[in-house]
């Protein structure tokens, strides 16, 4: 990126040179041309709400638009930056895992900083374990995206419970040294019937904060929760959870909250409504308070290889140790050109034991109007 590329102000030079006939953009004044996130001097959403093709360095090239939205001279072009990675990579290379390429620490749009935190808050003790970047999961799990994803975890980011990867179920759980850790103020969040402890450790947290580029009006990712609460552990204390947690001007009067929720506004647990790769027609909840006969739609195929298959004999029938929902998008609205921060973290509920994980893929910027879901895959 070049001088130019990095300034946030747009002179009616780059755009001559950047747009094609027809595309040329006029501004009444000196201040319209040198403030393009003002929509009186500058329409950044150009041919995605209608409107004409306008090129500018503050933009993110919309995939399928015909625009060079970003005025790099390629149209439709989409950055990748995930291959080699290590998988003990630092939190700048996990966002780079989720397809987030661009620098915005310059002004321009992009990632402005990432960290891995024990937290949400201040405290804890982080376990360099619980995070990783992995070119699969298990046997036939692979990125959504690019060449690699990324996992958090209350036990290992592995396949299986082990740094080495060895065959070990992640049903045997394990202390990862982080207790009584905080995270988003009024969570853990239990399900209606159910109880849940308000005792969280093994936490981890990756704090992403991003600039929107000038024509987002929304973002999304895709995930994948697995936890080995399941099958006996469904509607109790033990209710690990993962959250994403968006913090912009778009959304909910600009305060922190979960993006991330089944339709019934649940958090992602082994209790949310999404929850349905496992084994099917077996009893759930022995040890909570409800059972049940699962239904598993998804069946057992995907947690394959993954430390969450582990076939045993649990409720007095023979299933897998674990279960997962399967890849699922959220999305939700920002603003565009604000400083937003986005925060995915994980833990264990009640105990340290029978851990938890989470893949993050597919991190994409929305050019139109965006609201709050989380939804499977179109």
């Amino acid at each position: 990126m070049n001088a130019m590329d990095r300034g946030i102000g747009v002179s009616a030079l780059f755009l001559a040179a950047a747009c094609s006939a027809g595309q040329k953009r006029e501004f009444a004044t000196d201040a319209e041309a040198n403030n393009p996130y003002d929509g009186r001097a500058f329409d950044p959403f150009g041919a995605s709400d209608g409107g004409a093709c306008v090129p500018s360095p503050l933009n993110y090239d919309i995939p399928g638009n015909g625009c060079d939205d970003d005025g790099d001279g390629q149209t439709d072009n989409v950055a990748k930056c995930d291959t080699s990675l290590s998988p003990a990579g630092n939190a700048h290379d996990f966002a780079k895992a989720l397809g987030i390429c661009r620098d915005g620490k310059d002004g321009g749009w992009g990632i402005i900083s990432a960290e891995y935190r024990a937290a949400y808050g201040s405290g804890g003790n982080l376990n360099d374990a619980q995070h990783g970047i992995l070119t699969k999961f298990g046997s036939s799990i692979v990125p959504r995206e690019g060449s690699s994803l990324g996992v958090i975890s209350s036990g290992f980011a592995r396949e299986f419970d082990s740094a080495k990867g060895n065959a070990e179920c992640f049903v045997a759980g394990r202390p990862m040294g982080n207790m009584n850790a905080n995270v988003l103020p009024g969570y853990p969040k239990g399900v209606p019937g159910c109880t849940s402890s308000n005792v969280v450790n093994d936490a981890i947290v990756v704090r992403l904060k991003l600039r929107v580029p000038a024509n987002a009006k929304g973002l999304s990712f895709d995930f994948n929760f697995f936890t080995s609460e399941w099958p006996a552990f469904v509607c109790s204390n033990f209710n690990d959870a993962f959250l994403a947690v968006l913090k912009s001007k778009a959304f909910n009067g600009g305060k922190p909250e979960n993006i991330s929720f089944d339709p019934n506004k649940n958090p992602v647990s082994v209790n949310n409504d999404f929850f349905d790769r496992c084994t099917p027609k077996v009893m759930t909840g022995c040890y909570g308070d409800s059972q049940s006969i699962s239904k598993c739609a998804g069946g057992e195929k995907e947690l394959q290889g993954t430390g969450y298959f582990c076939k045993d004999s649990y409720c007095s029938e023979v299933s897998t140790g674990g279960g997962a929902t399967g890849w699922l998008t959220t999305q939700a609205p920002v603003e565009p050109g604000e400083e937003i921060q986005l925060d995915f973290m994980i833990w264990d509920t009640g105990d340290s034991a029978l851990d938890s994980s989470v893949l993050l893929d597919k991190f994409q910027w929305v050019a139109g109007e965006t609201t709050t879901v989380t939804e499977r895959p179109h």
